[in-house]
């Protein structure tokens, strides 16, 4: 067996699927983007665990859109309001919903801004604080979830969301059998490839609408530092 061949061919297999399934609700998602940067809003990602990778993929990177933000629970760290353990190995933090309130206080949020909730299972008590506060304040709510895990798990992130994407992983989402032993991942490099399509169907928006988007480019191109910077200015401390 060509594991190589194998893996790749579950790995198409499931970005199909996640394209058919999931295009639809990642244009309006981009759509729910563009509207929010044009009212002077940034996007505000949190990813639990593996949905780090997810906000990574959207927050602050060459070729992406400027206007997001991560919340990062690796800010506590630094900041020695937790532990590496709780953060890395027991994932105990995401249990502490009394940590919004440490975490948010550290960045300058604003009403006009949508939040993007990444989770597998949805049912982590920090992730449903964030949900429940910005539902009180009227806020949008994006919510990434694998459906597979979310069931399983008696996750609750659902019922805040105003709209939501499935991951399409199976569980758990290991893709080819070496004598019996389950290898190679699938669930992170789709769930990435979908926050991508949503990087591009949002500069569709910005283009169409304003004839220009503005994307972030790349430290190694020459005048990259001005140009970025007249991107993210005006916001302040609101992004990066």
């Amino acid at each position: 067996m060509d594991i190589k061949k194998v893996y790749l061919d579950k790995l198409k297999a499931d970005i199909d699927r996640a394209y058919d399934t999931q295009l639809e609700k990642i244009q309006v998602i981009a759509r729910m983007f563009g509207e929010c940067m044009d009212n002077g809003g940034v996007v505000q990602l949190f990813g639990v665990r593996h949905g780090i990778e997810f906000v990574n993929e959207l927050n602050y990177r060459a070729g992406g859109i400027a206007p997001f933000h991560k919340m990062n629970i690796g800010d506590l760290l630094i900041r020695h309001m937790c532990t590496k353990e709780e953060v890395y190995k027991t994932f105990e933090i995401y249990n502490r919903p009394e940590v919004y309130d440490q975490l948010t206080s550290m960045y300058v949020l604003d009403d006009r801004d949508l939040y993007v909730l990444v989770s597998e299972r949805g049912n982590e008590p920090l992730v449903l604080r964030f949900a429940q506060e910005a539902k009180k304040r009227g806020q949008k709510i994006v919510a990434v979830v694998n459906k597979s895990y979310y069931d399983n798990c008696g996750g609750t992130l659902l019922d805040y969301a105003d709209i939501w994407l499935d991951m399409q992983s199976e569980c758990p989402d290991v893709a080819v059998d070496v004598d019996g032993v389950k290898v190679g991942q699938t669930g992170t490099t789709v769930t990435n490839i979908m926050a991508q399509m949503i990087t591009g169907e949002l500069y569709r928006y910005f283009i169409e609408k304003h004839g220009q988007a503005p994307v972030l480019l790349s430290a190694n191109v020459k005048g990259a530092d001005v140009h970025n910077n007249a991107l993210t200015d005006p916001y302040g401390r609101r992004v990066r």
